[in-house]
């Protein structure tokens, strides 16, 4: 299947306090995906990372649209401030 793509969402090269590997840039669907669901349970509890998974997930089912996507991980990644500036 091939990778879908929406917009670029740059990231910053190393969020305080994150000790695994951060990507530098999300643009599939499936980086998305990878990245909420690589999140600490504590994280992904929190209620923009619950509702960017479920817009995500609803988009990887055929629902949905790309726009919807790309601005909860935006609205999500701003919260923790983890978007390059």
């Amino acid at each position: 299947m091939p990778e879908r793509r929406f917009k670029a969402i740059k990231l910053k090269k190393t969020p305080a306090g994150l000790a695994r590997t951060f990507p530098f840039e999300i643009s599939t669907v499936e980086a998305a995906i990878a990245f909420v669901s690589s999140l600490d349970p504590e994280t992904r509890a929190k209620l923009h990372w619950r509702v960017a998974a479920s817009v995500l997930n609803g988009l990887d089912a055929g629902k949905g649209s790309f726009d919807q996507a790309g601005r909860a991980m935006r609205h999500a990644l701003a919260a923790e401030r983890w978007l390059a500036d």
